[in-house]
Formats: C-alpha cells, sequence, structure tokens
C-alpha cells in the first residue's frame, strides 16, 4: 500500500491486512517535524492522509 499526504507519496508498506493511517504511519517510520519542514508546510491535516492499496 502507499501513503500519501495530499498528492505527496510518503512511503509504502508491504502487507496482508488493512491499517489505520496510524499504523501505516508508524510502520513507515513518519517523521512529522522533518515531513513538515522539508515541504515547506506550516502544519499538517493528518485528515488529510490516505491510504492506496
Amino acid at each position: 500500500m502507499k501513503v500519501f499526504y495530499e498528492e505527496i507519496l510518503v512511503g509504502e508498506v508491504v502487507t496482508n491486512r488493512s491499517l489505520t493511517v496510524d499504523e501505516a504511519l508508524e510502520l513507515i517510520g513518519f517523521n512529522e517535524e522533518k515531513f513538515i519542514e522539508e515541504n515547506g508546510f506550516d502544519d499538517i491535516d493528518y485528515n488529510d492522509f490516505k491510504l492506496v492499496y
């Protein structure tokens, strides 16, 4: 599965089950502060994450 924030690919997870966004972000080692800095955001909204299988 691929994890997107809006249209930005955040990471990919290989799984054989459904995951929540929080579970997927934990598995890819998501670093919120680094992501915000690298993409020039002031803040992020976790509702803007999506999982694509």
